[in-house]
């Protein structure tokens, strides 16, 4: 079983934001996750990245936004000397008291979207390089300043120059209430057998009707919608550590059907379970 790194990030709490640059960089770190939001510009370089559930190519001018918490790695697959720009910033950012003013709605809604990352249009990864790389080199009022130019620049590009990476469902944030919170805690222990509304209504106090009523209208999704993603991100992110069959993968994440299981994976990352599996064995990552 492959156990996943957890990196402990420079940033400061007293800081907005952390910007290093690499003009050289080898990226080799291994697959991790932290606790910040990550803006990563990386140059000259192609090769594959895993970001949530998803493994895909990246181009010689790519620029991403990756959540909190979320499993993310590079791996190049050109020789050639590639420049990184990498920015961490708070989880939290997008829920600051200055953050709920109407002036900083673009980058609010932007960070709270519900996703595990973001990728920019070469184009705007074109637009930033400069600013990102002199944002490396800047400190004190000057660099906050253009931190937040930043931001609200790629808050504010065309919605056709972005593309969301991973899911919108399980990966939600959930507005908190704890009814909301009681649920999601017994699916994440709860999830590979069969889990029923009668249960849940139990559990907090309504009747299987109104929780189903209440899990949509509080998080705007359907509960066996979440659920069900849920479970297939279990599936995918088991499909990388372990070497179980897929059969028994299917079992272990709430499946009783194999052939359910893998219609549902497909229509949730769009490729077979198996596909998955091999894709990331054969690319530079899972080696």
């Amino acid at each position: 079983m492959k156990d996943f790194l957890k990196e402990i990030t420079a940033l400061k709490k007293d800081s907005l934001y952390l910007a290093e640059y690499w003009p050289e960089a080898k990226m080799d770190f291994p697959i991790h996750f932290h606790d910040d939001f990550e803006l990563n510009l990386t140059l000259n370089a192609r090769g594959k990245r895993i970001v949530g559930n998803l493994v895909e190519d990246f181009a010689e001018q790519d620029l991403t936004i990756i959540s909190p918490n979320v499993l993310h790695c590079y791996k190049r697959e050109t020789p050639s000397p590639n420049c990184v720009v990498v920015v961490k910033f708070s989880k939290d950012l997008p829920v600051w008291e200055i953050f709920q003013t109407v002036q900083f709605a673009p980058i609010r809604n932007m960070l709270s979207l519900p996703v595990a990352g973001i990728k920019f249009s070469g184009k705007v990864a074109d637009m930033f390089t400069g600013p990102l790389v002199q944002l490396s080199e800047l400190d004190g009022f000057e660099g906050a300043c253009l931190f937040l130019k930043i931001l609200n620049g790629l808050a504010t590009v065309d919605k056709s120059d972005v593309d969301i990476i991973g899911s919108e469902v399980s990966d939600a944030k959930f507005t908190y209430s704890r009814r909301i919170n009681k649920i999601i805690k017994y699916v994440e222990a709860n999830y590979q057998k069969k889990i029923s509304l009668d249960e849940i209504g139990e559990l907090v106090g309504m009747s299987a009707s109104s929780v189903s009523r209440f899990f949509k209208k509080r998080t705007l999704h359907n509960f066996w919608d979440y659920l069900s993603s849920f479970r297939i991100d279990c599936a995918a992110d088991m499909l990388i550590r372990t070497e179980h069959n897929i059969s028994e993968i299917s079992y272990e994440c709430g499946f009783n059907n194999l052939s359910n299981f893998n219609k549902v994976f497909r229509e949730r990352i769009g490729c077979t379970p198996s596909e998955y599996r091999s894709k990331y064995k054969n690319s530079s990552i899972g080696r």
